[in-house]
């Protein structure tokens, strides 16, 4: 039997890397492709887990359109499935992302199984976040194994009418990988990698920031710099710590904005993964619109802000874990107050155990195993 995992981006790797770790301590052959999809913010996190991909695709371009990225993902994945030695039994892919979309449309043309891991997540809103809504649906078309970090994520694939004997709820990987650094990483005694991160020492309190969605960008993204540089003000003892995402889009806007002359404002470069938990887990509370942030978080007891309308993670928002605050600046300043004056305290994560990479495991090697006594 053999299994291939496509990655393409650091949330994708972050959360298939324990599986992957997982799977490798079995005989089945295993196969590690690497789209490049973000290859530059994935590259530091393989050392991260120990892994190295075995094969390495090349699916961006400068300036491509979703179009031209969609088409180079399938074109990309297809010729790794024709040029392999050994064509995989099943490919596993992680998320919402336009390299698990491409990922699922090659399965289905060359009639291979595919897992979706994270699967059944919706904010049924097509454009919100974009194009990840619509990516995710047309997986969940396609899987044979959805893997659901949730009973909520559950239920919504059989509200669509997948059959429940493809469905299972196996809790969210991301406990799993956060579980395996502490195992294997001392949190509390890591230095930042990033030495500007030592200046975070001389403040009372710090806020880790980020922001990358599409719906984010304009109007929307400078309105969140309306609200970050208020909140700054009047916080001077705490600092914020905005990690700015590479995309010019972003990054021109944030670093040559008024922020960049506060002196509580602290800027960098997209963070190694270990410094991103320990300052997470050092933080009063996160400002974001990640998908993963708001998984991980939790695991800290640190309350998000979330920077978007809506959220296939509703679960953060149920348990009062997680707060909706768009780009609206005036809704982040009143549940950054909420915060302050609120404390946030729950004692059951709600995205996972930190057992499902075993879960997922004992499903794919149970359905293979009973197939090749059927044949």
């Amino acid at each position: 039997m053999k299994i291939s995992f496509i990655v393409g981006t650091r949330p994708e790797l972050i959360k298939v890397a324990p599986l992957i770790i997982q799977f490798k301590k079995t005989n089945i052959e295993v196969d590690i492709v690497n789209t490049a999809q973000h290859k530059d913010l994935l590259d530091p996190y393989w050392n991260t887990f120990g892994l190295e991909p075995t094969h390495i695709l090349n699916v961006m371009i400068p300036n491509q359109s979703l179009s031209a990225l969609t088409s180079r993902s399938l074109n990309e994945i297809q010729t790794y499935i024709d040029t392999v030695n050994v064509r995989p039994d099943i490919i596993l892919a992680q998320g919402d992302t336009t390299t698990v979309m491409a990922a699922s449309m090659i399965c289905f043309y060359n009639q291979i199984k595919f897992a979706h891991l994270e699967a059944g997540l919706r904010s049924f809103d097509i454009y919100s976040p974009y194009p990840e809504e619509l990516n995710r649906r047309i997986a969940s078309l396609i899987a044979d194994f959805h893997f659901c970090p949730t009973s909520i994520s559950k239920h919504n694939l059989i509200n669509e009418g997948i059959p429940n004997e493809k469905i299972f709820e196996v809790g969210n990987t991301v406990v799993d990988t956060l579980e395996w650094i502490r195992a294997n990483k001392n949190m509390n005694n890591i230095p930042y990698q990033n030495k500007a991160l030592e200046k975070i020492s001389s403040f009372k309190k710090s806020v880790l920031v980020t922001c990358h969605r599409r719906e984010n960008q304009g109007q929307n993204l400078l309105n969140i710099i309306d609200a970050i540089q208020k909140l700054a003000i009047r916080n001077p003892e705490t600092i914020f710590v905005w990690a700015i995402h590479p995309n010019p889009r972003v990054k021109g806007i944030v670093s040559s904005s008024s922020l960049k002359n506060l002196k509580n404002i602290l800027f960098t470069e997209p963070l190694e993964y270990l410094d991103v938990l320990c300052l997470m887990s050092r933080s009063f509370c996160v400002i974001s619109d990640s998908g993963g942030i708001q998984e991980e978080a939790p695991s800290f007891k640190i309350p998000v802000i979330v920077l978007r309308e809506t959220t296939e993670r509703p679960e953060g928002v149920d348990m009062g874990l997680a707060f909706l605050a768009g780009a609206d600046s005036e809704k982040i300043l009143y549940y950054y107050k909420y915060i302050e004056q609120n404390s946030i305290t729950f004692s059951i994560n709600p995205y996972g155990d930190g057992a499902s990479c075993q879960r997922i495991e004992k499903i794919i090697l149970k359905e293979f195993m009973q197939h090749d006594l059927n044949e």
